[in-house]
């Protein structure tokens, strides 16, 4: 076993259960969030996905694009 994080990346980020599973990634230990993905031509991206789950800070941003974090995950939630 490795000391590694699962890096989890959230699509449907800006919907309510999208920001209830951004909220459990930051607070799972072994979890780190790794891309939150929302439609293209939503007014939520660019935004810091944790503040936008009310967490706090993340330095993970909104993106629409899957090829754009394609490499930021090793496991995808599809929430939309």
């Amino acid at each position: 076993m490795h000391d590694a994080n699962i890096r989890v990346a959230i699509a449907g980020a800006g919907g309510r259960m999208g920001r209830q599973l951004i909220q459990a990634a930051l607070a799972l230990e072994g979890v780190q969030l790794g891309a939150a993905l929302e439609r293209e031509g939503s007014s939520l991206l660019g935004s810091d996905a944790g503040e936008l789950a009310g967490a706090g800070k993340t330095g993970v941003t909104v993106q629409s694009s899957l090829d754009a974090v394609k490499d930021d995950f090793d496991v995808f939630i599809d929430f939309t």
